[in-house]
Order: structure tokens, then C-alpha cells, then sequence
């Protein structure tokens, strides 16, 4: 008897295993797909900065770590040895601020012949651009920077990946699937699809998000998943290493996750052996971004300006509509807003699931949310009256991105754990939530290839007569990613076998911390 019960234990585990490995790779598949679009129909450094961070990768790849220092330039400004054809990086200029001209003007040309060559962002961890530099060990041409692109949308593919298998410790893999959703706004899949180390922060920040919640909703009478403890090793490490305010993203993460799982959690993770590695391994990782900040000082300009206290504050406040408005769209080089539709879709979808998750009857919980809500409304606030005398208006939605995923996600968390949680998984509300975001994710895409093939204010038929085109074509790119859109939206967001059965309540059953009691 004991030992049919022990087969049929392992049987069962190595099911789960083979179910775990497919729902990883089919969300690997679609969110590489969703990237690639992107990748493919943005033309050659058509995102902020991207210039700077392609010639950045390409240095790290060839082993020069930091550049040389620019005699007069402070901050990132560094001199490095690339690519000659890389020179023509810079003369982006002829369309990026032009929002009424296409791509057509830029010409990338020239040789493989090392020469010296200044970026902005010389200072930066290493890490994510020694990844995705390699491919331009191959190739430094078009061909090369587009590849690097889409190594960096692979990258980020696997860590949502892991994202959407940390769902299935959710109190509700369903309700949580609505979060996740949310949480991937058309503004990071745009920088999956760039080469920009923004892409890397974020999707770990999402996934450390969903991994650390995740464990935060194991019932007190089970092992902690090995598994999931891989994830959670692999999420944090990476974001540990992506950029400078990454120390601050993992804080932040742990303290919600903390108040989520209260105190009965936090002691069992501390005594499990697989956390305490765990623990140590993401120390390393994020001990060596810190490390380097404090040497290398990434940003420090070592000047100052003079600024009013009145305009400091005015000009602040001013942007906080632009700081909000760029974490859903705002994409090329800032000059291409989301249809307004877009923001309203996602407005309305994190009002419902804020509204929704501050209504349960958890102190704990509550506080886990408005802080985390809080502190996105305020972090671009803070930082800019800060730094704005010190290096000017710099703050930009996405650098938000990796704190705001969480209010999405820690809201649907705790509307999983409640009886309001199983109504709403069996019912048409993820569909039709993610009908709205397909229409979001859609427009966006559309409004951005209009603008590089025709300009701005061209024809909304860009694909007819385009001044510039991507490598697969206008019409073929936007059907392709909007299909892409849908089958990602009914994968992630369709109904299983096991939404369809009424959810074992981990807090509930455990009668211990529930965040809903």
C-alpha cells in the first residue's frame, strides 16, 4: 500500500514537471514573439538612447569593461574602442526629434574596423550589455544590431516565462494571470524589443514580483517549490545585476512580499535551507551592483545648478502626467504617445483591481498595496526634485516600472486569496480584460510603425506607400504581432482545467496570517 501510494506520488510530481515545462516554453515562444515584433519593426536605434547602449554592448563584448574618461564630460560619458560602422549610430538625430519625418533618412554604413568612439552610458554594470553585445562579435551591421535586439527580447522572454509559471503559487493562478497582464503594459514590450538594459530590469522585476508572492502564499504546512525557488534565485540575481536602482526595487519586493505572507512566513522561509542559498546567491549578485555604484558612480556629474525651490516643485509636479503616461506608452524617443485609449484601458483596469483589492478585510494586505502604490505615485517625484539640480529632468515612466508592476500584481494576490477571487476566475472578466489590453497592445504598435513609416501625422494606411519600411514590412509586422497579441492573451488569460475547480485557499486552509481574515 505504501508503496503504491509512493508511485503514484512521484508519477504525479513528474506530471506537474512535464505540465510546468511545457507552460514555461509555450510562454517563452509568445513572449520572445511579442519582443521580436518589436525588435523587427522599430527601425535602428529608433528608442531612447539606444545608440549609446548598442555601443556600450558592443565595448563590453569586446572586454572593455569601463572606457576611457572624456576629458570636460562627467556622468557616463566614456571613450571606447567599436565597430567604425557604429559611428553612424549617432546620426539619429535626423529623425528621432523630427516626429513628422519617417526612419527613411537614417543610413547605417560603414566598416568593421575598430575605432574610438563616445557613449553616455560608459559607467553602467556591465552585465546585461556583455549579453547581448555577442552577436556583435559576428556582425557590427544591421544585421548584427537587429540580432542584438532580439538576444535582449529573448532574455527578457525567460524571465516572464518564469513570471507566468510562479502563477500557478498564486491563491488564484487566474486572478493572478489578470494581474500579470496588466502588469505587462505596450511600454515593456516596446524595450524587450530594444536594446536597453530597462528591458532586462523590468521583466526580472516582474518576475521577482510573481515569484516572491508566489512563496509568500505557500500554505505553513508545505514544503516550499524547489522549483519556485529557482525562479525566485534566477529573477532576483538578474534584476540584481540590471541597473543602479536595482538594490531598491529587491527591498521594496521583499517588504510587500513580507507583509503579504506575514510573520509565520517569513520565519518558515528563513529556516529553509533552499531560501538561505537562495539568500545568499542574490546577496552576491546585488552586492556587486552596489559595489560598483559606489565606486564607479555611474551618474555623477560632479556639478550643480542653480533652481528655485518654487520651480524645482512646479516643474515636478508638472511632469507627473508624463511620468504616468510612460509606464503604459510613450515610445521612439519619447515623441510617440499611445493613443489616449490606451492609457484610459489601462487606467480602468488597475482602478478595478486597486478598487477590488483594497475592499477585503486585510489590514496587512491593504498596506502592502497602498504602499507599493504609494511609492510609485511618489518615487519619480522624489527623485526629480532631488537630482533635477544635479543633472536636469531625467526621470522616465519605465525607470517606475519595476516598483509599479507590483500594484497590479499584489492586487490581484490578495482579491485570489478571497471568495471574491474564485467567482472571478470563473467568470468572462479575464477575457474580456484581455480583449481591452489587446486593443491597448495593438494600437500602440500600430501608432508606432505609422510614425516611423510615414511620420506622425501621416496616413493611417502607412502600409500602402511607406517612406520607410521594417525588414518583414509594414502590413506582415502589425498582423503578425497582432495575432501574436490574441494567442498570448488566450494563453495567459483563458480559463485551465484547474480554474475551472474551486481553489484550495492556502491562507484559508492554513487558518494562519490569512490576508483575508
Amino acid at each position: 500500500m505504501t508503496s503504491n501510494r509512493g508511485t503514484s506520488t512521484l508519477r504525479s510530481r513528474a506530471a506537474s514537471a512535464r505540465v510546468g515545462r511545457r507552460e514555461w516554453w509555450v510562454s517563452f515562444l509568445l513572449f520572445a514573439a511579442l519582443g521580436a515584433s518589436w525588435a523587427i519593426a522599430l527601425p535602428l536605434f529608433g528608442s531612447p538612447d539606444e545608440p549609446a547602449h548598442t555601443i556600450r554592448a558592443a565595448s563590453v563584448a569586446r572586454g572593455e569593461v569601463i572606457g576611457e574618461r572624456i576629458p570636460g564630460k562627467d556622468g557616463g560619458w566614456r571613450r571606447v574602442n567599436v565597430p567604425e560602422v557604429m559611428e553612424s549610430a549617432n546620426n539619429v538625430g535626423c529623425y528621432a526629434f523630427r516626429p513628422d519625418l519617417s526612419a527613411a533618412c537614417l543610413s547605417y554604413e560603414g566598416s568593421n574596423r575598430e575605432i574610438d568612439l563616445a557613449t553616455t552610458v560608459g559607467t553602467y554594470f556591465p552585465a546585461y550589455y556583455w549579453v547581448v553585445g555577442l552577436p556583435s562579435l559576428i556582425s557590427a551591421q544591421e544585421g548584427g544590431v537587429y540580432l542584438m535586439r532580439l538576444l535582449s527580447a529573448l532574455v527578457a522572454a525567460a524571465l516572464l516565462a518564469c513570471a507566468v509559471s510562479s502563477l500557478r503559487g498564486f491563491p488564484n493562478r487566474r486572478v493572478g494571470a489578470v494581474g500579470l497582464a496588466v502588469a505587462v503594459t505596450p511600454m515593456v514590450l516596446f524595450v524587450n524589443g530594444t536594446v536597453n538594459p530597462s528591458s532586462l530590469e523590468i521583466s526580472a522585476a516582474i518576475a521577482a514580483w510573481c515569484s516572491a508572492l508566489a512563496i509568500a502564499a505557500t500554505r505553513a504546512d508545505t514544503r516550499i517549490d524547489r522549483a519556485e525557488i529557482i525562479r525566485l534565485v534566477v529573477a532576483f540575481s538578474a534584476l540584481g545585476v540590471s541597473r543602479l536602482f536595482a538594490p531598491m526595487w529587491i527591498v521594496g519586493i521583499l517588504v510587500a512580499a513580507g507583509l503579504l505572507g506575514g510573520w509565520t512566513a517569513i520565519r518558515r522561509m528563513s529556516r529553509d535551507r533552499g531560501m538561505q542559498l537562495a539568500a545568499g546567491i542574490i546577496g552576491i549578485a546585488t552586492l556587486s551592483q552596489i559595489v560598483w555604484n559606489v565606486i564607479v558612480r555611474p551618474v555623477d556629474t560632479g556639478t550643480s545648478v542653480e533652481v528655485s525651490q518654487y520651480e524645482l516643485i512646479r516643474n515636478t509636479i508638472g511632469r507627473s502626467g508624463f511620468f504616468y503616461d510612460s509606464m503604459i506608452g510613450n515610445f521612439g524617443w519619447l515623441n510617440v504617445k499611445a493613443p489616449y485609449i490606451v492609457i484610459l484601458i489601462w487606467t480602468a483596469a488597475i482602478g478595478l483591481l486597486l478598487a477590488l483589492g483594497l475592499s477585503l478585510p486585510s489590514r496587512r494586505a491593504a498596506l502592502a498595496l497602498l504602499l507599493t502604490a504609494a511609492a510609485t505615485a511618489m518615487l519619480p517625484l522624489v527623485s526629480e526634485y532631488r537630482e533635477v539640480p544635479i543633472i536636469g529632468p531625467f526621470w522616465q515612466g519605465r525607470y517606475t516600472l519595476p516598483l509599479a508592476v507590483g500594484v497590479p500584481l499584489i492586487a490581484a494576490w490578495i482579491i485570489g486569496a478571497s471568495s471574491i477571487g474564485e467567482r472571478l476566475a470563473r467568470s468572462r472578466l479575464p477575457l474580456i480584460v484581455g480583449a481591452a489590453l489587446f486593443i491597448g497592445h495593438f494600437l500602440s504598435f500600430a501608432q508606432t510603425l505609422r510614425r516611423f513609416s510615414v511620420g506622425y501625422n501621416g496616413s493611417f494606411m502607412y502600409w500602402r506607400a511607406p517612406s520607410w519600411s521594417p525588414p518583414l514590412g509594414a502590413l506582415p509586422i502589425t498582423l503578425g504581432f497582432g495575432l501574436v497579441v490574441i494567442l498570448w492573451s488566450l494563453w495567459l488569460l483563458g480559463p485551465s482545467p484547474e480554474d475551472l475547480e474551486v481553489p484550495v485557499n492556502a491562507a484559508v486552509d492554513s487558518g494562519v496570517d490569512s490576508p483575508v481574515n
